[in-house]
């Protein structure tokens, strides 16, 4: 046994003053101070809050930095979603999909400036314990219906396509908690996000990111060059859910969503009326580590 320690993980840098800011300005991580040219080397401390953890980032000496790694990772537990939701919102960038599928399940990851990933997950609560798993759906889709419903709204529409194309299931413990569809595009080089959602006990754990992220995988296998998505203008936590998955905005489709196509005409989302429709995309062959422009 030992008696108290205080912890500091130290990593080696090309790129102190990037990294640096981006684990400061975006992530959160207070400046305690920095050194420069100690005996060839300078750098930064950062404080972890709530611990006596520090992170230190050096740079100089006669070493190259690390080159980063799938299963190098730092992971942030914070204490509710709102935290996690901030701070993906100071570091606007495209989430990216972690390596191991327990974390594809439960965080929310993005690259700092040098490729590692940093993970942003729930703590102190059960949320990050969940352990699913996706898999393919093979019975009949009657019985994921309700499902269905929770991201359509027109019986006219679900019932034209509900048996079409290919399922996929998040379960936990032989419990279905969420599935998304998967259907052809009008390019043969795509595949079409059509239907997604997870039970409203069962949200904010990271099971749509892991359905999305099965569904990026399965994509990718078949050699396609763009996932699509469809989701109403008006529901502002979607668009924010897709593009921190790294998609992008395509186009509007103007009045979408209409008694014509049988939706409610006093329909809305959050105040907003449920109108026009935004298409995303997202290109399935970009170099890793490449941002869009």
């Amino acid at each position: 046994m030992i008696g108290a320690v205080k912890l500091r993980v130290a990593r080696h840098t090309d790129q102190l003053e990037a990294v640096a800011a981006f684990y400061r300005d975006r992530v959160g991580l207070p400046e305690l101070g920095r050194f420069v040219n100690h005996a060839g080397y300078d750098g930064v401390f950062l404080a972890v809050p709530g611990t006596d953890a520090h992170l230190e980032l050096t740079s100089g000496g006669p070493h190259p930095a690390p080159r980063p790694h799938p299963e190098s990772l730092l992971v942030l537990y914070l204490e509710t979603q709102a935290e996690i939701d901030a701070i993906a919102t100071r570091i606007a960038q495209r989430s990216v999909v972690p390596a191991n599928p327990y974390w594809r399940a439960n965080a929310l990851a993005f690259e700092d400036p040098d490729g590692f990933q940093l993970l942003l997950t729930l703590g102190n609560t059960t949320d990050h314990t969940l352990a699913i798993h996706v898999e393919r759906h093979t019975g009949p889709r009657e019985g994921l219906q309700p499902l269905f419903e929770l991201a359509e709204d027109s019986p006219t529409q679900l019932a034209s396509y509900l048996n079409s194309g290919r399922v996929l299931v998040a379960v936990h413990a032989d419990h279905l908690l969420g599935h998304l569809q998967l259907t052809e595009s009008e390019l043969a080089s795509e595949l079409e996000i059509k239907n997604i959602a997870v039970l409203q006990a069962h949200r904010h754990r990271g099971i749509g990111r892991a359905l999305v992220a099965a569904a990026i995988e399965l994509a990718r296998d078949e050699s396609r060059s763009a996932l699509v998505v469809a989701t109403a203008a008006a529901d502002v936590d979607n668009l924010r859910f897709y593009q921190r998955m790294g998609f992008r905005m395509r186009s509007i489709e103007r009045d979408a969503f209409t008694p014509r196509t049988g939706y409610d005409p006093e329909a809305s989302v959050d105040g907003i009326t449920l109108r026009d429709r935004v298409w995303l995309d997202l290109r399935l062959h970009e170099p890793r580590g490449v941002r869009p422009t």
